[in-house]
């Protein structure tokens, strides 16, 4: 598998998780969509109450998708932000052309509140199984949010139903550049026994 020596030191599943970092930038050649589909169907197998299934995927890696995906984004900060200037426009463009791949994940959105938490929660869940397979292969990944998942226009373009909505944009591909290890504050400080 390609540039697995990069990450992979360490096959333990602790290992891979206290290793695993978000990647921002990527080698050019595009996670292949078998490879992708592999590791979706082991990340499926994620806590999930009641077994609901509330997921499901865009893999964005054409030419032709990716460029689609960056109209989307132009679109929405057009509409959003009304002081984008054409400097800031070209700065997604690049942002964006620079990355391989994207997964967009759906998630059914339940109109019972408590199930729809659940359901949430169970494709986080996912998302992380995701990224611990994907690292374990040599691949990289950063997980998006913020407010173009909820944007009804972004939903239309790529056909999520009414009771859908985005709950990542997860960008993917070959790590090109490795981020440097952040300490985590010391589990006892927020850790409470009763």
């Amino acid at each position: 598998m390609p540039h697995t020596e990069q990450i992979n030191q360490h096959s333990s599943i602790r290992d891979i998780i206290r290793n695993r970092r978000s990647i921002r930038k990527f080698k050019v050649e595009p996670v292949a969509s078998d490879i992708m589909l592999e590791m979706l169907d082991s990340a499926v197998y994620a806590p999930n109450h009641r077994l609901t299934e509330p997921w499901r995927f865009i893999y964005v890696s054409s030419e032709t998708g990716k460029k689609n995906l960056a109209n989307q984004y132009i679109s929405f900060f057009k509409r959003t932000k009304p002081d984008l200037t054409e400097e800031k426009v070209q700065n997604v463009k690049n942002t964006l052309s620079g990355v391989p791949g994207f997964l967009l994940v759906v998630c059914k959105v339940d109109e019972n509140e408590r199930a729809k938490d659940d359901d949430f929660a169970a494709v986080s869940c996912l998302i992380q199984n995701l990224q611990l397979l994907a690292w374990e292969k040599g691949i990289g990944m950063v997980w998006k949010s913020g407010p173009i998942l909820y944007d009804k226009e972004m939903h239309k373009a790529f056909g999520l139903k009414d009771d859908e909505r985005f709950a990542a944009i997860i960008q993917t591909g070959y790590p090109d550049e490795m981020p440097k290890v952040k300490d985590r504050t010391p589990v006892r400080e927020r850790f409470t026994e009763l």
